[in-house]
């Protein structure tokens, strides 16, 4: 009874239980997945680009209004300045034909006329240069009114292309933040797909069974033992938790010499991945399960290279190291954003953490009904920007 009892104790048991028959069927469904989601992907762009499209020609359209606008307000101020120009014409007319002071200047002017001939000359001049003068001033004050009512509904016009150029901006944010989710966040799809697939050839390789459980009649992974830090000598950059607007999953940590401090497991177990994520980081992801039979993920990014030989498989423990500090990727400067995650990122028997939408979800829920908060909860590092001397 004692042995059977100290059996039951020192064994964990798996309540996630998965052959490697349920793998490579999770497997299938997860490339099934991948050529669904290329054509939702392939759709998506199509929209994003119909949209572009349209944005392009609202943009247009602003330019040329703009133009006529410009242009529009250029004729006002000719208009204007002719206007004058007629005005002042009129008025040196009248002051010309003026003969003598009084209301009848016009009459005296005219019958001043020696002939009969002379008087219909003169009465015709005045006639047609003052109707001329008044028709040119009144065609140039209606083509104002028009430039100005123009000028109106343009405004009106650009009010309501601003609003559908928003309108459109925000469903291509929307669209673009679909695309996101669809195909790279992290990790593509595809190279999901891969990382999955070398874990499956993984397990075949180690000799296991199709009905085998994994985790117990095969690839059976060692205890994680004591959790440590990444680095010899280092200090905290950024911390896990909410910033700049985000979740950010990881403790960033960097040191003086970055380029050349190598990169340590924090603690014993089998690498799970190993991968270049969109932006161009460095990749590693390792398992761990502690003596209790809960497993654990740690993910090391930003890496300037990796340590040789490393293969999805491999068990690494807390001595061996992986790679150096770098930048790679969207970094800003040189760091190792590391996360640490309470479960088995990118293995398929993992609900929570077998995908990587999942695990973003899931990490992020778990901080925020605090179960779980960061890598501090399993390794003692000193305050923000203190430095440490040890692992």
């Amino acid at each position: 009874m004692f042995i059977l009892l100290v059996s039951l104790f020192c064994i964990p048991i798996n309540t996630e239980a998965e052959t490697l028959r349920d793998y490579q069927n999770k497997l299938k469904q997860v490339q099934t997945e991948l050529a669904n989601n290329q054509a939702a992907i392939n759709k998506t762009d199509s929209l994003i680009n119909s949209n572009k499209a349209e944005i392009n020609n609202i943009t247009q359209e602003f330019k040329n209004m703009g133009i006529e606008v410009r242009q529009m307000q250029a004729d006002i101020i000719t208009y204007n300045l002719e206007i004058k120009d007629k005005s002042l014409e009129t008025k040196q007319l009248f002051e010309y034909l003026q003969l003598a002071n009084g209301e009848n200047a016009y009459l005296e002017y005219a019958f001043g006329a020696e002939t009969i001939t002379d008087f219909i000359y003169r009465m015709s001049v005045v006639e047609q240069l003052t109707e001329y003068n008044e028709k040119t001033i009144d065609n140039l004050e209606k083509l104002i009114e028009k430039n100005k009512q123009r000028e109106k509904d343009l405004a009106v016009k650009e009010k309501d292309l601003q609003a559908k150029q928003v309108s459109l901006e925000k469903r291509i944010e929307t669209l673009t933040g679909q695309k996101s989710s669809l195909s790279d966040l992290s990790m593509g799809k595809k190279e999901e797909v891969r990382v999955q697939k070398e874990y499956v050839d993984y397990l075949v390789k180690q000799g296991c069974k199709t009905n085998d459980v994994i985790g117990r009649d095969c690839a059976v992974t060692g205890t994680a033992g004591i959790f440590m830090r990444p680095v010899v000598t280092g200090y905290v950059t950024s911390e896990f938790g909410y910033r700049w607007g985000s979740f950010h999953r990881a403790l960033d940590i960097s040191n003086r010499d970055p380029y050349n401090t190598k990169l340590y497991p924090v603690a014993n177990g089998v690498i799970s991945a190993k991968y270049t994520d969109p932006a161009g980081a460095l990749v590693l992801v390792i398992e761990h399960r502690t003596i209790n039979g809960n497993y654990y993920s740690s993910l090391y990014a930003h890496m300037s290279r990796y340590a040789p030989n490393l293969y999805v498989g491999k068990s690494v423990t807390t001595s061996d190291y992986i790679g150096y500090i770098g930048a790679t990727g969207n970094a800003q400067g040189p760091h190792v954003h590391m996360e640490i995650a309470p479960c088995r990122l990118f293995n398929l028997s993992d609900s929570n953490c077998g995908r990587w939408d999942n695990y973003v979800s899931f990490l992020r829920r778990q901080y925020d009904t605090g179960r779980f908060k960061g890598p501090r909860d399993l390794i003692n590092f000193p305050k923000l920007g203190v430095t440490f001397y040890n692992r």
